[in-house]
């Protein structure tokens, strides 16, 4: 259910209730997309509890594209609320931390909001991260929030193994912010090397996962050469993280190519 409340933030607080009227001006916004946490080169986000994502920083990076209502015009102004749960010894979830980005402004339809979480988060817990999208009435006190996303779950570890380096063995070569030449095709192999971060040791494997994948797939060696055919044309993603000798995992490296 869409949540209307009243705005007291940034200076702004209202001096009545909001009521049914009111209500109906405000446009319920959509649920947001892209959310996950910043790092390794993308942006990540596990979806299944029993395997999370473990970060190194203890206060990560989250991002979201928030959204308002179809064909609104004008677009309302937006703002991103990010949440974060850590999980119970029961199973159960407990609120951690809070963020409602820009703190201070507005943004409009479309536009990736990303945060530094303020709260600094525990090691060896789960923590859950979701966001919805903030839509407020023109006069900026009062809002109505879209459905929340689905979690992204993590954990922190800055002990564990870095991000891992990928190199492109061809034909296929990494999209940048300003290029992303389409390559190779449906069923061509492709070559993909995985070696620590400089300075990280030691590390004894690895785990991958291609966008097309289900599963992780796992393979032992301080540096690894991997095939890979993309089964059709489209915009593949590669994710990979290094393990130590003690098993663990670290942050994900994320690439990005374009299958021609």
């Amino acid at each position: 259910m869409n949540r209307v409340g009243v705005l007291a933030a940034a200076g702004l607080l209202a001096s009545a209730p909001l009521t049914a009227a009111h209500a109906d001006e405000i446009s319920a916004p959509s649920v947001p997309t892209e959310q996950g946490i910043v790092g390794g080169g993308g942006v990540g986000c596990a979806a299944d509890e029993s395997a999370p994502d473990t970060i190194g920083s203890p206060r990560p990076q989250l991002t979201a594209r928030v959204h308002d209502e179809a064909d609104v015009s004008p677009s309302p102004d937006l703002r991103a609320d990010f949440t974060v749960d850590s999980r119970n010894p029961d199973g159960s979830w407990a609120p951690v931390a809070d963020s409602l980005v820009p703190s201070t402004g507005f943004v409009s339809d479309d536009m990736l909001v990303t945060t530094v979480l303020s709260t600094s988060l525990a090691p060896g817990t789960v923590y859950r991260m979701s966001a919805a999208t903030w839509a407020y009435a023109t006069d900026q006190t009062q809002y109505t929030a879209s459905a929340a996303t689905a979690f992204c779950y993590f954990t922190v570890d800055p002990t564990a193994p870095l991000a891992p380096k990928i190199s492109y063995g061809g034909p296929y070569s990494e999209c940048t912010a300003n290029s992303c030449v389409a390559a190779g095709g449906a069923g061509i192999t492709g070559t993909f090397t995985f070696t620590p971060a400089d300075g990280d040791s030691p590390v004894v494997g690895y785990r991958f996962r291609f966008r097309t994948d289900s599963t992780w797939t796992h393979v032992t060696g301080s540096s690894v050469t991997i095939t890979f055919a993309p089964p059709y044309r489209t915009f593949e993603d590669l994710q990979v993280a290094a393990r130590d000798t003690l098993g663990r995992y670290g942050p994900n490296t994320i690439t990005s190519f374009m299958v021609a």
